[in-house]
């Protein structure tokens, strides 16, 4: 799912082969076993969820909180998973909502919006959305960018995710709101559950 998340917004780091890498993690975690974590600050971030550091007496949250295997052991098929922690992580994680900041960005240079969302959901999900999909969604837009041009302050914690930069031109409003319709498609069944 955090791999789905970096493909479809174009943030995911390719690169096969080399050392674990270090990405978002709550402060503080591994000081409980007297340790220390050096968040990557590159792109390393954006590589796949393989790649990540696995440490036994303190496992990474999201992968936990998706019921990851412990690689201790070889695991042939994971076990199926659903819990509401889950949509914590997509509605809070730094890289969930740094990848819908991406998204967001990529609807804003999109000049019809409804063609902006159909994409996002298709990138998301592997299929197209339905009309009333699309019709809720336009919704959501338009009251989340009213929102945020009445409290523009709002917008800093969509805009600030992660390491990735958005254009500083775009409209603060409008791009926090597509970030906000990316999120949703996000933490959609649709797009969390394969069928």
């Amino acid at each position: 799912i955090r791999d789905n998340a970096l493909l479809a917004s174009g943030l995911l780091n390719k690169k096969i082969g080399g050392k674990s890498i270090k990405p978002y993690q709550p402060q503080g975690l591994w000081e409980i076993n007297s340790a220390n974590y050096e968040q990557d600050t590159t792109d390393a971030v954006y590589r796949r969820s393989l790649y990540i550091v696995v440490k036994r007496s303190v496992p990474h949250p999201t992968l936990a909180t998706f019921d990851a295997g412990s690689r201790s052991y070889c695991v042939v098929r994971r076990q199926k998973t659903n819990t509401p922690l889950q949509a914590l992580v997509t509605l809070n994680d730094p890289t969930f909502l740094e990848a819908s900041k991406v998204l967001g960005e990529q609807m804003c240079n999109m000049p019809d919006a409804r063609k902006a969302v159909v994409e996002v959901y298709r990138r998301l999900t592997g299929r197209q959305p339905s009309a009333d999909e699309v019709e809720l969604l336009l919704r959501l837009q338009k009251k989340q960018q009213e929102k945020f041009l009445q409290n523009p302050e709002k917008t800093r914690g969509w805009l600030n995710a992660g390491l990735y930069k958005v254009d500083p031109k775009l409209d603060a409003a409008l791009l926090a709101a597509n970030a906000v319709v990316a999120n949703t498609i996000l933490n959609s069944d649709a797009t969390l559950t394969r069928r």
